[in-house]
């Protein structure tokens, strides 16, 4: 018996393969955006949290909570979900994904396999930058020079999550 697809029968790409093999395997454009979404909203939630212990540390003069290094980890991690892990793959990736293929009347996107090993290259690429930015390496958000020039065990660290971001905003691209 031939597989069928969400394409085959009438029921909603919601009903079809409703385990989580099923989400995790699926070619379907809209639940992959859907996919995405949810991965965006938890690296939202992070960047929101990383957020307020920023601000909860700004609530009386000198050290309240935190010590200047976990600061500034915070502020680095925050800045840098919110740009890279949020907002540049949020519109191409989750709208993209999701209504471009609806809006121009396509049944599915061209490469639907690589569609999927994209999300995956996202998420294993982003997992791997958290980790990266969870090291103490004072570097700021913008890993702009003086703040990165700065040689020690963790440059290796930096330059990894940088290697990685650039992976993941340039696999977000398609």
């Amino acid at each position: 018996m031939a597989h069928t697809s969400v394409h085959d029968t009438n029921k909603s790409y919601l009903e079809v393969g409703r385990s989580i093999w099923g989400w995790l395997t699926t070619t379907d454009h809209k639940k992959i955006g859907i996919m995405y979404l949810f991965t965006i909203m938890i690296y939202f939630a992070v960047a929101g949290i990383s957020a307020l212990l920023v601000r909860l540390e700004l609530i009386a003069p000198g050290k309240t909570f935190f010590s200047p290094d976990t600061y500034n980890v915070l502020f680095t991690l925050h800045g840098a979900i919110m740009t890279f892990l949020f907002i540049v793959p949020g519109i191409p990736a989750t709208l993209g994904n999701f209504l471009l293929p609806l809006m121009i009347g396509a049944k599915d996107v061209a490469f639907p396999r690589i569609n999927l090993a994209s999300y995956y290259v996202y998420l294993i690429g982003s997992f791997i930058a958290l980790v990266s930015l969870l090291s103490p390496a004072d570097t700021g958000w913008t890993f702009y020079a003086p703040y990165s020039m700065k040689t020690n065990a963790l440059g290796c660290m930096v330059n990894f999550w940088s290697i990685c971001n650039g992976i993941c905003i340039y696999n977000d691209r398609f």
